[in-house]
């Protein structure tokens, strides 16, 4: 086993449980370790602060898998990891149940396997190998997702990442390939083309802020940036007496509608392809207001550098979102960016809703899915921020 060690001054992250160990924390390798070989990490000192995968080429070469010298870091461990998620789900989340067989078996960093992230849509399973340590050993880990999960199908989602040396194409790993993904979230009933599929699926993260929503919607409701409706339905399903939801996608769009056709949701469910930045400007202007207004957008700061103009994104979004909200209605505003912390979404969003020259109050504060737990030192693993509030 190949030994990473640290620099000085680069020890205390690491020290204090974040996962990941980045190149410019790196003083010398010893020993001579190849792309998803196993290697130590010590401090200056030679101190033992964990064991995880070597990424040579990539900026963070090691993500912390054991902190416990003792371990060995070989196939054994990593089927042990997967064993264990698959029990947390089962006890402490009831999932699979007979309303929800959808939901995340593996979230890499929260479940000590970073790179490595599976969701279940019941018979098939979908996994993303994202580091070279996990893709030499993706054999394995198929057969034992297939084994934890009762999952038919087990697929590999493309996952284009070239540091790790991973090219962006989708595998079947185990069973027959899938034309769809056919599911159950809460009682509602999923069928899912891959063809309009993003990363993995679907996004199980927002399943309890659906919950939420579909307990506080009531009268006109507008999703934007539904891709296939999730929160639309669980609004409309809800007391919501009607719900138009509006994305670009027209295969999204398509979904979403025979989904709500499936459900007995489609009397109240409208499906309208629009850029929304384009469409809210025009709704504000024609003076339309609604009960609750969600905004869920798609991953506006990626990484530290687009904050700046994700902030002003947000705020943005966030005015146009207010004014369309009837005096005391619910704005539902989301932020999947984890360059975008808590308290600058929140700063971001009262500056949309004060330029929209109207009041907010904090109803709730929701994130993802327990089924996504994260790492406690591991903040950018709390991407997910969901805010429930009250406009006056």
């Amino acid at each position: 086993m190949g030994t990473v060690i640290l620099r000085p001054g680069h020890v205390q992250p690491v020290h204090a449980g974040h996962p990941w160990v980045y190149a410019q924390a790196v003083a010398r390798v010893d020993g001579a370790p190849g792309a998803g070989d196993p290697v130590r990490v010590l401090d200056p000192h030679g101190n033992y602060l964990g064991s995880g995968f070597w990424s040579p080429k990539s900026a963070i070469p090691v993500r912390i898998v054991t902190r416990a010298p003792e371990e060995r870091l070989d196939e054994a461990a990593i089927l042990r990891r997967i064993e264990r998620g698959a029990n947390f789900r089962r006890a402490a989340l009831d999932l699979p149940s007979s309303a929800t067989d959808g939901y995340r078996l593996i979230n890499a960093e929260g479940d000590d396997l970073p790179g490595l992230v599976v969701d279940v849509y019941g018979s098939v399973a979908v996994a993303q190998f994202r580091t070279a340590g996990m893709k030499r050993r993706e054999e394995i880990i198929a057969a034992e997702i297939r084994r934890v999960s009762g999952a038919q199908t087990v697929i590999a989602a493309a996952a284009k990442v070239p540091a790790e040396g991973l090219a962006d194409e989708e595998r079947v790993l185990r069973g027959d390939p899938p034309d769809a993904l056919i599911f159950r979230e809460r009682g509602l009933e999923w069928r899912i083309p891959r063809s309009v599929t993003q990363k993995t699926g679907y996004y199980f993260d927002q399943r309890d802020n659906r919950a939420s929503l579909e307990k506080w919607a009531s009268g006109r409701v507008l999703d934007v940036y539904s891709f296939v409706g999730g929160m639309g339905l669980a609004a409309a399903r809800g007391r919501a007496d009607e719900v138009t939801c509006i994305d670009s996608s027209a295969l999204a769009i398509a979904t979403g509608a025979a989904v709500a056709e499936h459900n007995g949701l489609a009397a109240k469910v409208r499906f309208e392809k629009f850029d929304a930045k384009r469409r809210l400007p025009e709704l504000v202007a024609r003076g339309d207001r609604y009960d609750v207004v969600v905004l869920d957008p798609p991953k506006l700061a990626p990484t530290r550098k687009h904050f700046d103009s994700a902030r002003r994104a947000y705020v943005q979004l966030n005015r146009l979102g207010a004014q369309l909200v009837a005096r005391g209605g619910l704005l539902v505003t989301c932020s999947c960016s984890a360059a975008m912390r808590p308290s600058d979404f929140v700063r971001a969003v009262n500056e949309g809703v004060r330029a929209a020259r109207r009041d907010a109050i904090l109803v709730a504060l929701g994130g993802q899915a327990p089924d996504h737990a994260t790492p406690l030192a591991f903040s950018e693993g709390r991407y997910l921020k969901t805010l429930f509030l009250r406009v006056e």
